[in-house]
């Protein structure tokens, strides 16, 4: 079990355009990997709340049970993470749309803590992003997301992990400036916009 608290600069690029335009002008990635998301919440839809997450990650072959408990202002992301990797063989892992508890993680004990009662989790839906690594002059790890929604839609983003969020910022935006990408700031987290493009395709279906 790993638990940390993690600080990311989010900027949502405004469309595919400036998305192909930034990994053009960034060259060869450093590293690129598929990541699918499944999404869990109580049967309530209240927990994990507007600013959590419970997420289950497949990438590069292995599988992460993932709590974050957090918010995000302006395009800074604080959360308390907790993660813990599925021990097994991935073809073991129960599948998503099973309902899931496991009472021995501390994120889902500091859920259960933060509502005041033990909830069972259910599968809320799937959601894929496509991550590029690129490293920069000022030694940022930038991460440069095409994630894609059940409704088919995709969005595009630019995160920076970091310790000196105001420092690294000046960086990553001064970096995008230079090359003439089309930015804001990131208003809403991955499972924030998700459970939105799952509500609009629910409408669409009516």
């Amino acid at each position: 079990m790993s638990i940390r608290r993690e600080i990311e600069i989010k900027l949502r690029l405004e469309g595919r355009a400036q998305y192909d335009k930034l990994c053009r002008e960034m060259g060869t990635p450093a590293d690129g990997w598929e990541q699918i998301n499944h999404y869990f919440r109580s049967e309530d839809g209240r927990i994990p709340g507007e600013e959590g997450v419970i997420r289950i990650r497949l990438e590069r072959g292995k599988a992460v049970f993932t709590v974050k408990l957090g918010s995000l202002k302006e395009g800074l992301a604080s959360a308390q993470e907790y993660e813990e990797d599925w021990q097994g063989p991935l073809e073991q892992m129960p599948p998503p749309s099973t309902a899931m508890w496991d009472a021995g993680h501390a994120g889902l004990q500091a859920l259960e803590q933060r509502s005041g009662r033990r909830f069972p989790l259910v599968w809320v839906g799937t959601m894929i992003n496509q991550r590029r690594l690129y490293r920069t002059a000022e030694g940022l790890c930038m991460e440069v997301d095409a994630s894609r929604y059940p409704d088919g839609e995709e969005d595009y983003e630019v995160e920076v992990e970091t310790d000196h969020p105001e420092r690294d910022r000046g960086f990553l935006e001064a970096l995008l400036d230079r090359l003439d990408i089309l930015y804001v700031p990131q208003p809403a987290t991955k499972y924030q916009r998700f459970l939105q493009h799952l509500a609009d395709r629910i409408v669409g279906e009516r």
